[in-house]
């Protein structure tokens, strides 16, 4: 409520301003427009410098804060597949006690690497390789994703709008805490935005460099959100399709060569790649190391109307309550038609209070889909494909901002066009379109540094992550190799989960394992009998404000400390 109230306060002080002001104002924005306007003409500057502003601001951010720990199962994973790739390997091979071992979101058989598609890890690795911090590579790829959106978006508005929303992308909330954070989403929505300014711009004339943005779209979307990416991209190629179709008679044998050679060689580069990285991780060119995981952990199905799978054997009560708990409980919810609904709609309000700044964007982006609607031709199919995508989105059965990056920049094009149509809007003599937008924005970037400032508290409250990362670096301190092996409590968070390891396990000075209970961990105790061993015992309070917060008690495991 405090930031809804001071975003508030930043809109009404810039109609207010407008409103008792107007020769005040026009001469601030007579100030402002002339500098912009300079930058607007030349369209690759604008491109360049919103990817240049949003690297640099990402990097304040980190610099004002703090460089995160990893807090989710997906973070873990995305950091193991870049650890991986930095050893020169595609994947790992399995540990002798990957039993003990096992996380979550980690394929552990046949091989040991993430289950999730590479391009997240990549840039991690990418970050690490060139900064010696994985969340260099998240500044980069936020600095892409906001060009790329500024790049899309001049083909279907006019260059200051298109500026606009490459800089509504760098301020924004979700971008800001993708440029933090190591779960994803930067990647699909740059493939996303390559592909839907590379289409639009074939529609108009087709050129080898436009097609080659699209097949590296498509490929990116792959890599990173590949059932996300495949909807939005089968939407955008059909609308490509239909084009060419209609143009058939003008099109000459040199533009049909421009698109066609680019496509079929980079789909056959990825393909090929494709089926290596799937032979490497499953045994199988045709099966995703994504598929392989969940069909040895899920219950609950990625859709909802989806059936779900028998389930498996695990081995630890903890995977077991991620599974069977939590997954398999909130997919139960929405099979029944009041729990479908009321689920529904919490992931809709979930994208809408993500995606459009707390909600001060919702009346630009409505305004902006009816009037794409009512322009018709390539606009109307634009709204269509974007109440399509969501459509479609909402079938999943979990929900979170990451999942819905490809269609982000379709997410934008509303709002720009929306900021548009309200540009345009006058009473009374004076511009109140105008100031509206401009107070829209101030509202939005108010919104955007309380984020930051609740992000340095975050950061401050020193939550379970940090508390692992303290214990690691102790455990170091004290010199030679340690062997944690970990016990969950009755009330230990499914989402708080001390079992993670590096592509090189045997290599690290402090491993973190499970009790497999006293039949099996002498296997453990044995295999690393020159380590020293710790047992720690982790639960959450009962107190849900404080969930994060946990009791980590650390003490010499009871089996071996009579002997060390």
């Amino acid at each position: 409520m405090i930031s809804i109230a001071l975003s508030g306060t930043a809109l009404l002080a810039c109609l207010g301003f407008a409103w008792l002001a107007p020769a005040g104002w026009q001469r601030l924005v007579d100030l402002v427009v002339p500098w912009l306007a300079a930058l607007v003409r030349r369209r690759a500057l604008a491109v360049l410098v919103v990817g240049v502003l949003s690297l640099l601001l990402n990097a304040a951010i980190t610099t004002l804060v703090g460089v995160s720990p990893p807090h989710i199962h997906d973070e873990f994973a995305n950091l193991l597949a870049a650890d991986t790739f930095l050893h020169g390997r595609l994947v790992n091979p399995p540990h002798p006690m990957w039993e003990f071992l096992e996380s979550i979101h980690v394929l552990s058989q046949p091989v040991y690497m993430s289950k999730y598609p590479p391009a997240q890890g990549l840039m991690l690795a990418v970050g690490q390789g060139l900064a010696g911090q994985p969340v260099v590579g998240m500044w980069l790829s936020v600095a892409l994703a906001c060009a790329a959106i500024c790049w899309a978006l001049q083909a279907w508005v006019s260059p200051r709008w298109a500026l606009l929303g490459g800089l509504l992308a760098v301020f924004h909330p979700v971008l800001l805490k993708w440029g933090q954070v190591y779960w994803g989403g930067t990647e699909a929505l740059l493939g996303g935005a390559l592909v839907v300014g590379a289409w639009r711009r074939l529609l108009r004339h087709i050129t080898w460099p436009r097609a080659s943005a699209l097949v590296i779209g498509l490929v990116l979307l792959a890599l990173s959100r590949p059932f996300e990416g495949l909807l939005l991209a089968v939407l955008a190629l059909g609308g490509l399709l239909v084009g060419i179709w209609r143009q058939r008679e003008d099109l000459s044998l040199s533009q049909l060569r421009a698109l066609v050679l680019p496509v079929m060689v980079g789909m056959g580069l990825f393909l090929g790649w494709q089926a290596l990285y799937n032979d490497r991780a499953t045994g199988s060119f045709l099966k995703l190391p994504y598929l392989v995981y969940e069909e040895q952990h899920a219950v609950a199905p990625f859709l909802v109307w989806q059936k779900p799978r028998p389930e498996p054997r695990y081995r630890h009560p903890f995977i077991r309550d991620h599974f069977v708990g939590y997954a398999l409980e909130e997919y139960q919810r929405q099979q029944s038609w009041p729990g479908l609904l009321r689920e529904t709609w919490s992931k809709i309000t979930r994208l809408a209070k993500g995606y459009l700044w707390n909600y001060w964007l919702l009346v630009p982006a409505v305004l902006g889909w009816v009037w794409q609607f009512r322009r018709g031709g390539w606009s109307r199919y634009a709204a269509g494909i974007t109440l399509v995508f969501l459509a479609v989105l909402l079938q999943e059965t979990w929900m979170w901002d990451r999942y819905a990056a490809p269609g982000g920049v379709l997410f934008l094009l509303l709002v720009v066009m929306g900021f548009h149509r309200l540009a345009r809007w006058q009473g009374q003599g004076r511009v109140l379109g105008s100031t509206l937008v401009v107070g829209l924005s101030a509202a939005c970037l108010v919104q955007s540094a309380l984020w930051v400032k609740n992000r340095k508290w975050e950061y401050s409250r020193r939550d379970w992550d940090w508390q692992r990362v303290a214990l690691t670096k102790q455990l170091e301190s004290q010199g030679g190799t340690h062997l944690v092996i970990v016990h969950q409590g009755a009330r230990q968070s499914v989402h708080n989960d001390w079992v993670h390891n590096g592509a090189a396990i045997d290599q690290q000075r402090v491993v973190w394992a499970r009790d497999l209970g006293p039949a099996q961990t002498p296997r453990l105790l044995a295999y690393y009998a020159d380590r020293k061993v710790w047992l720690l015992e982790v639960e959450n309070p009962w107190e849900p404000e404080i969930k994060d917060i946990q009791k980590a008690v650390l003490k010499p495991y009871p089996a071996v400390s009579a002997n060390r």
